[in-house]
């Protein structure tokens, strides 16, 4: 074998190496989702203190994103929440708890929640809030005034659940969002949260009550694919200025 030939074979065995790496590594369409055993065995894997033992449910959010509310060994109520990223259904995040989540997606945002029913939770309402705010640069001072939106989620039926956020909440959102591109404090509103999501629990008796919080404070998350915001804040009564 001349040392030409060789070069030609080694080139073909190189382009064949780099085409399969292509192929292999190419973004494609999301698989089916993993059965129950393997989200377990997933789950075990990586983060064996969440002690996955029944998977109440697959609810797809988009095609890349899916929650699975789980059971543990404990008969504690637990959340997880999964990612198609590299060609591959991932674990983005894994709560120790059932308290409400959110999650932004391009088109959609979700609430996502597993309650422990021996709470006997009926209600829980959600509220969108923006504080008042009084901004003064050079010679122009901006009043913006308060806002408090309420959106009512009755979780009698099952433990867990996932419901779009009302479509008044994200008009607003974009709706604000647009006319600070054009305001002289954009940089300012660039750096702060301008909405917070809050929330408070009802009992089937409509008294406030609090889910039960799992005291481990374990919880395991990759950091780049979950929520966009770290939690829900739980609201007194005294920081609403409504009645509900």
């Amino acid at each position: 074998m001349t040392k030409k030939t060789k070069t030609i074979i080694l080139v073909i065995v190189i382009v064949l190496i780099v085409g399969v790496l292509l192929i292999i590594q190419s973004p494609r369409e999301p698989e089916a989702f993993l059965t129950d055993k393997q989200v377990i065995k997933r789950i075990n894997s990586f983060f064996p203190e969440a002690e996955p033992k029944v998977i109440q449910d697959v609810l797809y959010l988009d095609d890349t994103h899916v929650f699975v509310p789980f059971i543990n060994e404990s008969k504690e109520y637990r959340m997880s929440f999964w990612v198609w990223k590299d060609n591959k259904w991932r674990a983005a995040s894994v709560d120790n708890g059932g308290e409400p989540k959110a999650w932004n997606g391009k088109k959609d945002s979700f609430f996502m929640w597993n309650l422990d029913p021996k709470d006997e939770m009926s209600e829980i309402k959600m509220f969108m809030i923006k504080d008042r705010s009084f901004i003064v640069s050079e010679d122009e001072a901006t009043y913006e005034p308060g806002l408090e939106m309420m959106h009512s989620i009755m979780v009698e039926d099952k433990s867990y659940g996932v419901e779009k956020y009302p479509d008044s909440w994200l008009t607003l959102m974009d709706q604000y969002t647009e006319v600070q591109k054009e305001s002289i404090f954009d940089g300012y509103f660039e750096d702060r949260q301008t909405f917070k999501i809050g929330n408070r629990f009802y009992g089937k008796d409509g008294k406030a009550v609090f889910p039960t919080v799992p005291t481990d404070g374990i919880g395991y998350g990759t950091g780049n694919d979950y929520l966009d915001v770290p939690f829900l804040l739980y609201l007194e009564e005294s920081e609403l200025e409504g009645s509900y």
